[in-house]
């Protein structure tokens, strides 16, 4: 089988990036079990956009396209517990199915993309980079890929032109659909 891994799914209504961090909640129990789970042996899940269905309970049905996620910090009260993943690298999902309350997919990871500079026509991104990294120098020491992740992360656009931006496999493509959208042109195909 290749490359391919099986791994349980965090479904959610929104989307993460590799090198990204989303902040999460967790109070259902099957997902506070696979979140010990992983941070007892040290393993990547899945997180994955809903195309169908709800965020609680059984019945979502996941995008074809997900990131792999690390815990990178913890905390919590009484019945919740709060988290903060990193994106890892992206996956496709080869099947899925539910085993009990639980999403597990058998995926394919993405190798890594291309290391290319950040190109000049979007150089008016390079500001709002600066802002989100909170260090211009920090800019300078980016590729495209790296430069469309953290910023496909922080724009705030519907989940599904994100899903978008996260499937593209050309990150000079990613730069200038941010850069559209950004500008408030509308969702790029």
């Amino acid at each position: 089988m290749g490359n391919d891994r099986v791994t349980p799914l965090f479904l959610l209504r929104t989307v993460l990036f590799p090198q990204g961090l989303l902040a999460l909640r967790v109070f259902e129990p099957r997902y506070l079990d696979m979140i010990s789970a992983s941070l007892r042996h040290g393993e990547d899940f899945g997180i994955c956009l809903i195309r169908s269905g709800g965020e609680i309970g059984q019945g979502a049905v996941p995008a074809g396209v997900g990131t792999l996620a690390r815990v990178v910090d913890w905390g919590g009260e009484a019945g919740v517990l709060h988290i903060q993943v990193e994106g890892q690298e992206r996956f496709s999902i080869v099947d899925w199915e539910y085993q009990g309350q639980l999403a597990q997919a058998r995926i394919k990871c993405w190798p890594a993309e291309p290391i290319l500079p950040i190109p000049r026509e979007v150089g008016d991104l390079l500001p709002i980079l600066a802002e989100l990294l909170g260090d211009a120098g920090a800019v300078r020491q980016l590729d495209a890929s790296r430069a469309g992740m953290h910023l496909a992360q922080a724009l705030p656009a519907p989940a599904e032109d994100k899903q978008r931006l996260l499937e593209l496999q050309d990150p000079l493509e990613r730069l200038r659909r941010i850069r559209t959208l950004l500008r408030g042109e509308g969702p790029q195909a």
